[in-house]
């Protein structure tokens, strides 16, 4: 998790400073005259937000945490075309963990997971996603927002895997480590399709481009391990999983040095 964080907070400040804010220059009355004009411009995205899972996702996890990285475009009839990264996971928020590690528990009122040194290991679980996509949208300009701004829509499809993750809080747990963690985790994989409905906001003032809105999520997943030790077998089953994610993120334009208004000199 670690790695993949610094990996995600490396690219949102690259983007940074690879992003720079066009300043127009002004007349002799220091006046600027003409219109906002519909501009095409390629853009990386950084979101963060909040998802609650449903179906068989919803049976395993409760709600977790959301971050999104996208590569896109933006043309000049307002289509974007966009690659999106998205990175979950939860805290402690798996459900069922007492049945799926019931084998390795003690017999006790209240069950845990012996440690090497004997105590209570103090055992967490969470899940782990990942997707990767490409979306196609439309920005539909509203009344009082410039030609570049206002509700957006985008319909993405592609990857998606999930598993549980476990961590001893309290002393090492060998059977749950390394490979035979894999006997636990449910990683399960499939195709995914997404809807994002929102508003965005595109101006030429660099760092106040941003989005929010909802995000729905349907994949179809299979058991990617062939073994489970607490169901002594595989599962060849396919399920539908269901998510919906409220999001809001900033968005880095590269305008290049061309701006979009009309001076008069």
């Amino acid at each position: 998790m670690k790695k993949t964080s610094a990996i995600i907070i490396f690219l949102c400040v690259f983007a940074c400073l690879s992003a720079q804010e066009v300043k127009p220059e002004k007349n002799s009355s220091g006046k600027i005259t003409g219109k906002d004009e519909v501009v095409s411009t390629p853009f990386f995205a950084g979101a963060v937000g909040w998802a609650f899972p449903f179906g068989e996702m919803g049976n395993r996890y409760s709600s977790f945490f959301n971050v999104d990285a996208n590569l896109g475009w933006k043309t000049k009839t307002n289509w974007l075309y966009i690659f999106d990264f998205c990175f979950q996971f939860g805290n402690n928020n798996v459900k069922n963990l007492d049945n799926i590690l019931s084998g390795l528990m003690t017999n006790d009122a209240n069950p845990f997971i012996i440690s090497n040194e004997g105590t209570d290991a103090g055992v967490v679980a969470y899940n782990r996603n990942l997707s990767l996509s490409f979306g196609v949208g439309k920005i539909f300009p509203l009344w009082f927002s410039n030609p570049n701004s206002g509700l957006v829509i985008t319909l993405n499809g592609g990857f998606i895997q999930h598993q549980i993750i476990y961590q001893s809080t309290l002393g090492r747990v060998p059977q749950l480590e390394d490979d035979y963690a894999y006997g636990y985790d449910r990683q399960m994989r499939g195709y995914m399709t997404s809807v994002f409905l929102g508003y965005i906001h595109l101006s030429k003032k660099t760092y106040a481009n941003w989005y929010a809105g909802v995000q729905g999520y349907m994949a179809r997943t299979k058991m990617s391990r062939k073994y489970q030790f607490d169901l002594m077998s595989g599962d060849d089953k396919r399920y539908t999983d269901y998510m919906l994610s409220a999001k809001v993120g900033w968005i880095f334009p590269f305008f290049g040095r061309k701006a979009d208004k009309i001076y008069f000199y």
